[in-house]
């Protein structure tokens, strides 16, 4: 009966678990023995099954007929884990087997005192695995759950799972490893948190620029943006003891070191980018040379700190977080080296308040003078090579047109196909198009590696203020070239209220310019000075932009943290930007007064009209200010109604109980 114990035990009989019937018992009391036994034979064999369903033998005999595999590298580490626990019991039995067969006196009590202890055990391994198959947990989610039953008051389970966790951590490790160090995603069967994704092929090496991105693509960027972009988390995978913060810090490093893969001067070097070849998968380049590049003598030492992590007695999240943050150290170090000093990026953040944020005025002022008229029209298919051509034209009328930043800087104005129906004709059509002010897109040609800092989101909120800014100095230039005319005219209706708009134009002028602008722009320039940090230095960025488009009214509630991807022509979330467009479309209509006003009683009734539009705009403007100025917008609108209404004339105007300063003290 004890040779029937043993087997059932080793498991060489399944069937014989279920055949107490037919077996001789020494006393009444074997019978619940047997059954104790037999319950701890079935454990085993459910997992010995597991084992031999998911092992390296068994993948190996599965990969030999089907290409297909139900389960991955961390599967198998838990499968090797397993069997490397379960040594202790087969050593038992052994044990147990050589008494038994020296001394035929011993009964099954005595078996069961031997292996009552793994009881516990087996029953844990078996809900880890019933787990795992109900939940269809794979990779990082099988390392996640294994860790959870490590703290375990019984000492030889918790010996036994640790020997589990470390086995299957040895994948995880490596498949971090990999990626921090070198850039590499080694996770053919998508397991790692980090992914590739599906809209994007590792193997191909261009892809068509997208209309949005407001910045000529070259060869290296779109290879860049391809590579540096196309890896995203995957929120189910990132391991429960895992921060979500230090996981987008491990995407970023590995982001970061694919892109130091892809610099020009080293891209340059091998012939397989030459656009005269075809194109071929890419491969890594210059590994040697990135590493001492990046790395420089560190690499070793990373790569030993984070084999140190294999083991479960230095694997904890506070030693992992530090690992981490020594590599992002390094890399962030490395890549201000490159941005800042190699690729001039402060000379660059000047450039953007030149030319995106109108510091050159006096070329912008030359350039409105050429292509207002265009500017005006729907756009045709010429538009964007007459705007270049005048572009030029004003550099050189202002004694730039020898200077190199001028060649980075070209404008685009997208045609637009009148969609003509039978029942409309060609202008109906065109009315319905937008005009060269809303759709004139300036673009930028920047160096590597700033399209970091330059991505196409921050490209077109700059666009967005650069069309609002570039109204604004067009209807100030208008209405100060009608102040000659206007000066000696008849009309007092007429020149008090060109004298209003050109009051509320150049207090607007100054408030973008100087208080919006300039103060910010001092404040981006101050945080770069003081930091090396690349990541410190996005964020400040990141902060100026928010700022300005918050101050400037493109965005109401925008906060410096949130990031810059509303619609900043949103009118309904946006009523005081609404506001201020229909003062600029007021503005220009005056100007342009003259062409269709032809005699004195048409002239007075425009007038008239327009008067009576513009209180009612400044009115809403003031109420606006009333209602929003406990929103963070108020105090940048508090700061211009505070300069408009320095003589309480428009608190009058909009017949407020009080002044805008009265109001702004509480």
């Amino acid at each position: 009966m004890i040779h029937d114990v043993l087997l059932i035990l080793w498991d060489s009989s399944e069937n014989g678990i279920e055949k107490k019937e037919n077996l001789a018992y020494a006393n009444e009391g074997d019978v619940e023995i047997y059954g104790r036994i037999s319950e701890i034979a079935k454990s085993h064999h459910r997992i010995q099954s597991f084992v031999e369903e998911t092992g390296f033998q068994s993948r190996k005999a599965l990969s030999a007929t089907t290409h297909s595999h139900r389960y991955g590298l961390y599967t198998q580490a838990l499968s090797e884990g397993i069997t490397e626990v379960l040594l202790s019991y087969k050593k038992t039995l052994v044990e147990v087997e050589s008494l038994v067969i020296g001394n035929h006196n011993y009964t099954l009590s005595y078996v069961y005192s031997y292996i009552e202890k793994y009881q516990g055990l087996f029953n844990t391994l078996n809900r880890i695995i019933t787990t795992i198959k109900e939940r269809r947990l794979m990779g990082c989610q099988i390392l996640s759950l294994i860790h959870q039953y490590i703290l375990s008051g019984n000492k030889s389970i918790h010996d036994a799972v640790l020997k589990i966790f470390t086995s299957v951590n040895k994948v995880f490790i490596h498949q971090l490893c990999t990626w921090l160090l070198y850039g590499e995603l080694k996770d053919v069967y998508q397991e790692f948190f980090i992914s590739k994704r599906k809209d994007d092929s590792s193997e191909t090496l261009l892809s068509t620029p997208s209309s949005s991105n407001v910045c000529d693509k070259t060869l290296v960027s779109t290879l860049q943006e391809t590579l540096g972009c196309g890896y995203t988390l995957n929120p189910t995978l990132i391991p429960h003891f895992m921060p979500l913060s230090l996981a987008q810090e491990i995407l970023f490093i590995g982001k970061t070191v694919i892109l130091f893969d892809l610099d020009p001067k080293k891209v340059k070097k091998h012939s397989g980018f030459a656009s005269s070849r075809p194109m071929l998968p890419l491969k890594k380049y210059g590994i040697e040379s990135r590493r001492f590049t990046i790395w420089e003598d560190k690499e070793s030492e990373f790569h030993e700190k984070l084999q140190k992590l294999k083991d479960p007695d230095n694997f904890e999240v506070h030693n992992l977080r530090s690992v981490i943050r020594e590599i992002k150290e390094c890399v962030t170090k490395h890549l201000w080296t490159v941005a800042v000093e190699e690729a001039q990026l402060i000379h660059e953040l000047k450039l953007m308040k030149d030319f995106y944020l109108l510091g050159r005025g006096e070329l912008f002022l030359e350039l409105l003078r050429l292509t207002a008229h265009m500017l005006d029209k729907p756009t045709i298919r010429t538009s964007s090579r007459d705007m270049n051509q005048a572009f030029q034209m004003a550099a050189r009328s202002v004694f730039l047109s020898n200077n190199t930043d001028i060649e980075k800087f070209s404008f685009e104005l997208p045609y637009v196909k009148p969609n003509i129906s039978g029942n409309s004709s060609i202008d109906e059509d065109y009315s319905t198009v937008a005009d060269g002010w809303s759709s004139i897109i300036l673009k930028y040609d920047f160096k590597w590696p700033l399209h970091l800092l330059f991505t196409p989101e921050v490209l077109a909120r700059y666009n967005d203020m650069f069309r609002l800014l570039l109204r604004l100095k067009k209807t100030q230039h208008d209405l100060h070239s009608l102040w000659k005319t206007y000066k000696q005219s008849a009309s007092f209706s007429m020149s008090q209220l060109h004298n209003k708009l050109m009051f509320l134009m150049d207090n607007l002028q100054h408030y973008m310019q100087a208080d919006v602008l300039e103060t910010n722009f001092s404040r981006l320039m101050d945080a770069v000075n003081k930091t090396n940090d690349f990541e410190k230095l996005k964020k400040a960025h990141a902060t100026f932009l928010a700022d300005i488009l918050s101050q400037s009214f493109l965005t109401v509630t925008l906060s410096s943290d949130s990031d810059c991807s509303g619609d900043p022509a949103d009118t309904l979330n946006n009523p005081v930007f609404c506001n201020i467009m229909e003062l600029l479309k007021l503005c220009h209509s005056f100007c342009s007064m003259s062409e269709i006003a032809n005699d004195r009683e048409a002239e007075d009734y425009y007038i008239k009209g327009y008067s009576e539009r513009f209180n009612k705009l400044v009115k809403q403007l003031m109420q606006l200010l009333v209602s929003l100025r406990d929103r963070p917008c108020g105090v940048y609108l508090a700061r211009l109604l505070m300069r408009l209404d320095y003589n309480r004339w428009l608190s009058r105007e909009a017949q407020l109980t009080q002044s805008v300063t009265n109001m702004l003290r509480y």
